[in-house]
């Protein structure tokens, strides 16, 4: 005879050892050993094999079921695949460590000869290829997959970001709807989603006066230009140079000329000549310098008027604004920040400064300012010319000129770095009194820079529709699995409720048999509970999951001081000694179960086609409730 094990879960394994070895879950075809009349062992080749009470399900390749009594089959051995059987490489890990492990009178079967298990050994390498590629494939559909989700989600921030758009409250119910989905289905960045919903929160429909009806105040932030004090002393002494010059070249050149009619011919020249050079000089400092042809237009583009909206509000937040990105280009991006930092109207300093309207240029990778200076009142505006090569995307705001003249007249070093510092100094003041100093940028692979503006303000909190529920049915939970959202529910306590489809209970893994018919079930044999082994209750949840459409099932781990069995019609009593004649069954076959203690969940992961609940206590009669399936829950 073949030697007894218990009943219960191998380790590591898919195989079930009932009392005698079997496969149960394997996917490959088996070869069920099967007792005959005569007592005879018969093979039957089965694709399914399933325990029911004290009978064992044996379906054939052709749909036939048919039932035996569980002591009437002595082995279920898988068999080696011929072809068409979709596995996995722990599935032929699995039928390896069975086969290895049976008793030696069953490996003399021709099922698990030593050139069988060879042949298994062989199965290892094309299955481990096919897993990687498996794998591989997964791996690229998630990768397209999250691509996808990437780009509806920046579709969907593009459509949030434009919240200047007038919109009644059913357009924005619409946009705020499918944010919530994305939190739902866990598409995309969540915190983006998040911090979207949260600006929306804020948009009233254009019925209500919307968008943003306090956005007006962002008018307040003013950014402006203001003269840096050694470009005013400079403008100031070119006002000088250039008053006495003035002075001094006409002067001189009339008295050369006075000369030249008294017929002194060669202190004409050299009177004459310095008053001319004079002269020349002043003219070179004010003489107008530009790029070749237009300078650039500096205008606000629609994109940009959002980008310095988000950077203003960053200054006195009037609303939350969360990070935001922009795709601009090049062009616009330097034209809408230079049309968004005018000149400051007031004049600054004893030398009452003032800076007037720039102009730019734009030659392949260099550019050219022009920044005019007014002092002391005088209209007259002295211009300094900055050139240098354009920086990159990234430090943009680190524009250093490589040459800065007045006119025609470069000037030279050190004097030129005093410039560059000052010149700085008056956009970097520009840029953080408008908010601009906190934007940054990239390039693109699209020709456009990725503009991003900080977050700003405070955000309200939104509340995700979220799956988690405490009072929960087995095949919702087993859908929301399915669905890859068991992270909101792992280590978290539920109340379950579904139909109990099979038990193992603590008296079977202590070595006792199903409830039967007659008398009280091991009357003689007075079993209990084995300390360091659960009752396990098996929920229905889907029908089908996974590559071997086998079912999903919610795994109840059971607290209690009784044991638990199930007939062979399916009804569960409390046991090991149930008298299922004269007894009333704790629960019926098909009927609803409502277990009113919690459980924890264990696992954001679905594990061998089970979900696994932990320590739900059954004390007495009160801790469950049983009902018709076909009428209402009980409350």
């Amino acid at each position: 005879m073949y030697r007894a094990l218990f009943l219960g879960l191998v380790l590591g394994s898919g195989m079930l050892w009932a009392g005698a070895p079997m496969d149960l879950n394997s996917p490959f075809f088996k070869i069920a050993l099967v007792k005959g009349v005569a007592g005879a062992v018969e093979d039957r080749e089965v694709s399914k094999a399933k325990i029911i009470g004290e009978k064992i399900e044996l379906t054939k390749s052709q749909g036939v079921v048919a039932l035996f009594p569980v002591s009437d089959v002595v082995g279920l051995l898988p068999k080696f695949p011929d072809g068409g059987i979709v596995y996995q490489l722990k599935d032929v890990d699995e039928a390896i460590r069975f086969l290895e492990s049976l008793p030696t009178e069953l490996k003399q079967r021709p099922e698990a000869s030593a050139e069988i298990l060879q042949k298994w050994k062989g199965l290892r390498k094309p299955a481990k290829e096919t897993d990687e590629k498996r794998r591989e494939e997964e791996k690229r559909e998630q990768q397209e997959k999250l691509k996808q989700e990437e780009s509806k989600i920046n579709d969907w921030m593009k459509d949030v970001a434009d919240f200047q758009k007038p919109r009644s409250e059913a357009d924005l119910a619409q946009i705020r709807e499918q944010g919530q989905k994305f939190l739902e289905f866990k598409i995309g960045d969540e915190r983006k989603v998040r911090d979207g919903l949260a600006l929306l929160a804020q948009v009233v429909g254009k019925e209500k006066g919307g968008p943003l009806p306090d956005l007006l105040k962002l008018n307040e932030i003013q950014p402006k230009l203001v003269a840096d004090d050694l470009l005013v002393w400079v403008a100031v002494g070119v006002l000088a140079i250039s008053f006495f010059g003035l002075l001094i070249g006409f002067s001189f050149t009339a008295s050369g000329l006075t000369r030249f009619r008294e017929g002194a011919i060669l202190g004409g020249i050299v009177f004459g000549g310095v008053g001319i050079a004079v002269l020349v000089g002043i003219a070179k400092i004010w003489w107008p310098i530009g790029g070749e042809g237009e300078a650039v237009r500096l205008t606000v583009s629609p994109e940009m008027e959002r980008v310095v909206t988000f950077a203003k509000n960053s200054v006195k937040p009037v609303y939350f604004f969360p990070t935001m990105e922009f795709r601009v280009s090049s062009h616009d991006f330097a034209t809408g920040l230079l049309a968004s930092l005018p000149p400051s109207e007031e004049a600054a300093g004893m030398f009452k400064g003032k800076l007037k309207e720039g102009k730019l240029w734009i030659a392949k990778d260099r550019f050219i300012w022009s920044q005019p200076v007014t002092a002391l009142g005088i209209p007259l505006p002295v211009s300094f010319t900055f050139e240098g090569k354009i920086p990159s995307p990234e430090s943009w705001k680190e524009i250093t000129p490589e040459k800065i003249s007045l006119g025609k007249v470069v000037i030279p070093e050190p004097l030129g770095s005093a410039f560059i510092d000052s010149i700085k100094t008056v956009f970097q003041g520009g840029l953080s009194s408008g908010g601009f100093s906190g934007i940054q940028a990239k390039a693109s692979e699209e020709d456009k820079l990725i503009v991003s503006t900080p977050s700003s303000g405070q955000k309200s909190t939104i509340e995700a529709n979220n799956s988690y529920r405490k009072k929960i049915t087995a095949e919702d939970l087993a859908k929301i699995f399915t669905e890859n959202k068991g992270a909101e529910f792992n280590g978290k306590f539920i109340e379950i409720e579904g139909v109990v489809s099979r038990i193992n209970s603590g008296s079977e893994m202590a070595g006792s048999i199903s409830a039967g018919t007659g008398d009280a079930l091991n009357k003689n044999e007075g079993l209990k509970s084995s300390d360091d082994q659960f009752d396990i209750f098996y929920l229905n949840g889907t029908e089908t999951y996974g590559p071997r459409k086998d079912p999903l099932v919610i795994k109840l781990i059971i607290k209690s001081a009784d044991i638990y069995v199930m007939d062979s019609y399916g009804d569960i009593y409390r046991g090991p000694n149930a008298n299922i004649v004269k007894e009333k069954a704790l629960i019926k076959k098909g009927y609803r179960v409502k277990f009113l203690k919690e459980g924890r969940v264990q696992s954001d992961k679905i594990k061998n086609n089970e979900i696994e609940v932990y320590g739900i206590e059954i004390d007495g009669d009160a801790d469950i409730q049983c009902f018709d399936p076909s009428v209402s829950s009980p409350k």
